[in-house]
């Protein structure tokens, strides 16, 4: 019984706890609503480095994060020289936003090769906003968050008041022990009253002569 209890209570903390996972859920973002804008290429000597700077302007109602770009670099007649995708770290922009961001990586040529540059947003995650929490929500997230515990807490004390009852095994046994040591005691007081008739008997008799 107490294990059917314990897996029970299991089952139900696993179950709420995968139900609030549940409520915070990113999703991939509408590359359709981001546009990338204002695009400069820059290329070091020492060390030679290319760095593109640009901004993405965010056309949808959710804030965007963890974007991936694909940067490509022309020559002067327009001919593919380098090719960089890459994760734009720490880039956040929010709903109906800009923000400017860089991407640096080490030159493949040299730097008269990179004259152009295309960009290319290839994924991005949207960020949903929360809506207003209703009465209900509210409850079932205090169901959620406490339920597992209350119903652990009401288990343990169904077994410890099934323990401390009347018909538990611990009070069966002080009974058990009480009407052995009152049997005890009545045997003691009739064993005292026999040896007192006793002694009275040899007393009346008096002391014994012989023939």
């Amino acid at each position: 019984m107490k294990k059917r209890m314990a897996r029970s209570a299991c089952m139900l903390a696993f179950s709420t706890s995968a139900l609030a996972c549940s409520y915070h859920e990113d999703s991939p973002a509408r590359v359709d609503q981001l546009a990338v804008s204002n695009t400069s290429l820059n290329v070091s000597d020492e060390p030679r480095m290319v760095t593109s700077l640009a901004t993405l302007k965010n056309a949808s109602a959710d804030s965007v994060r963890d974007v991936m770009l694909e940067v490509k670099y022309f020559d002067a007649n327009h001919v593919l020289v380098d090719t960089v995708t890459q994760p734009v770290d720490g880039l956040f922009v929010p709903a109906s936003g800009a923000v400017a961001f860089r991407i640096r990586e080490v030159a493949a040529r040299a730097k008269e090769a990179y004259v152009s540059q295309e960009m290319r947003i290839i994924s991005a995650v949207a960020i949903k906003p929360h809506p207003e929490p209703s009465t209900m929500s509210v409850l079932l997230d205090y169901l959620v968050s406490w339920g597992p515990m209350l119903l652990l807490i009401g288990v343990f004390g169904f077994f410890i008041k099934r323990a401390s009852g009347k018909g538990s095994v611990q009070n069966r046994t002080l009974a058990l022990v009480e009407a052995q040591n009152t049997l005890l005691e009545t045997k003691l007081r009739l064993l005292e009253r026999l040896a007192v008739a006793a002694e009275a008997k040899v007393n009346a008799a008096g002391p014994h002569t012989p023939d």
